[in-house]
């Protein structure tokens, strides 16, 4: 089931700052993976309401983060298919022996 109301700008921002203090990234580093300016990234990411999925789909992976799941309730079969979708997306082969790929993979299988 779909969140009526997902401020999905506000949880990017979140995530990056949260990414920032740990020193994985910064806003020149997330400007330039973007393919943006600087100044631009407040204004046209963090500052939105919405964003094209393409755009979040980018964020995700420069972020390390799942943001298509914002907009979903705790719906198991839909978080466990978009989890899956995602996980595929960020190269699987790769992932194989990550404890929570297994996870999800149980979880799917149920």
């Amino acid at each position: 089931m779909l969140k009526k109301r997902v401020d999905i700008g506000f949880i990017i921002r979140k995530v990056f700052l949260e990414r920032k203090k740990s020193g994985k990234i910064t806003v020149e580093k997330f400007a330039k993976e973007l393919g943006c300016e600087r100044s631009r990234i407040y204004p046209t990411i963090f500052n939105k309401m919405s964003i094209d999925t393409d755009l979040l789909v980018r964020i995700s992976k420069i972020l390390d983060y799942p943001f298509l799941l914002e907009y979903f309730e705790e719906d198991k079969p839909i978080v466990v298919y978009l989890a899956l979708i995602e996980i595929d997306s960020l190269r699987m082969e790769e992932m194989k022996e990550d404890p929570t790929v297994k996870i999800i993979q149980t979880w799917s299988s149920v």
